[in-house]
């Protein structure tokens, strides 16, 4: 309860975070407290260095959504509930590294983006859909 009034403070949640990645300072330090809080209290975990082009929409809010810090995703996409866009650690592996999305990307419920993959523009990703390949522009991903 506590953080939705003080994201609210802010414009929002994706306003406070941007104001805790361009400030300084113990102000600075305070809005990536409560930024952090936030998460917490909605079980999500969206990295300060994930590389986003535009504000993203959470329809179902920031719940238990997992970006790394090394994603970069596209403008205009829509992000729901219990997603992943996540990194492969494993040394050796053929999709080493983060997810790049393009814009205009629909990632439904339960959706796992893991690896150094391709996202086009435009696609959608079905709830519970594991992507671990590049997908083209304009196309449906299903589980």
């Amino acid at each position: 309860m506590l953080s939705r009034v003080i994201a609210k403070a802010f414009g929002g949640v994706w306003k406070l975070k941007e104001h805790c990645v361009t400030g300084t300072g113990v102000r600075a330090k305070l809005l990536r407290f409560l930024y952090h809080y936030y998460q917490f209290e909605h079980g999500s975990a969206i990295a300060f260095d994930a590389s986003f082009e535009s504000a993203p929409n959470f329809p179902r809010g920031m719940k238990q959504i997992v970006v790394s810090g090394k994603a970069h995703i596209g403008a205009n996409c829509t992000i729901f509930q219990q997603v992943s866009i996540d990194e492969d650690m494993r040394p050796g592996s053929k999709v080493f590294g983060a997810p790049r999305i393009g814009d205009n990307c629909y990632i439904y419920p339960g959706a796992r983006i893991i690896g150094k993959v391709s996202v086009g523009n435009n696609v959608v990703i079905g709830a519970n859909a594991v992507v671990n390949s590049d997908v083209p522009d304009n196309t449906i991903v299903s589980a």
